[in-house]
């Protein structure tokens, strides 16, 4: 099979050390540009770092796997890895309690224990690509547990956008993706990837994540009505 023409990636795969798990890093590798290792999380207690950590831009977490104790050594885990490194959840039970992403401060991508590998490759490359793997339902929820307050003000950075980035960074702020807002404003998507390019840097963000965030913490309700 094709690999996907996309930017070499280093990824840690939080997951026991067994078929399933060699099965999965065999076949992110061999369809996306991406160097998977695979960490044990009973290593987490005594980790001392790891050559090339400081390039891991993706943890990939295998949910069931991780109890209190691997979550408490997981922040001491991190602080070896790239500030940046962004979160992936897997194999997720459907029951998942919505104040457990609380945990995922850098979450990016969501997978259920009954989603096809089809769709792990497909929402794979979305996140490779810049974008989040997530309902909107649920990036919503995700927001609005994680800034705990309303945002009451609009900040003037948002009013010194064009009218289009403005457009938007809002539907971005709704969970939309870029193929989704294309569509909403029918843009090309490599334009509606130029403006969120531009738009970052004003806001003074990296991420789509920080971006999310960076909305519901900035701009006011009374903007989504006075359009």
């Amino acid at each position: 099979m094709k690999k996907a023409q996309l930017k070499s990636q280093r990824a840690v795969l939080l997951a026991e050390n067994n078929l399933q798990s060699s099965l999965l890093k065999d076949l992110l590798e061999q369809n996306l540009d991406m160097d998977v290792r695979l960490i044990s999380p009973d290593r987490l207690s005594n980790y001392r770092g790891h050559q090339g950590d400081e390039d891991v831009s993706l943890i990939i977490i295998d949910q069931p796997t991780l109890n209190d104790h691997h979550l408490r050594k997981y922040n001491e885990f991190r602080m070896y890895l790239d500030a940046e490194a962004q979160e992936v959840i897997i194999n997720a039970q459907p029951s998942l309690q919505q104040n457990e992403l609380l945990r995922w401060q850098r979450l990016v991508g969501l997978f259920y224990n009954d989603d096809e590998m089809d769709k792990l490759i497909k929402g794979f490359k979305c996140i490779l690509s810049g974008e989040m793997w997530m309902s909107r339902r649920l990036v919503h929820q995700y927001i609005k547990l994680y800034r705990r307050r309303l945002c009451t003000s609009t900040n003037p950075y948002y009013t010194n956008l064009t009218k289009r980035e403005q457009q938007i960074i809002k539907l971005l702020g709704e969970g939309a993706t870029n193929i989704q807002i294309a569509e909403e404003l029918f843009l090309s998507e490599n334009t509606v990837k130029a403006h969120l390019h531009n738009t970052f840097k004003k806001i003074n963000v990296s991420n789509r994540l920080q971006a999310l965030i960076w909305v519901k913490e900035n701009i006011s309700p009374h903007e989504y009505i006075s359009q």
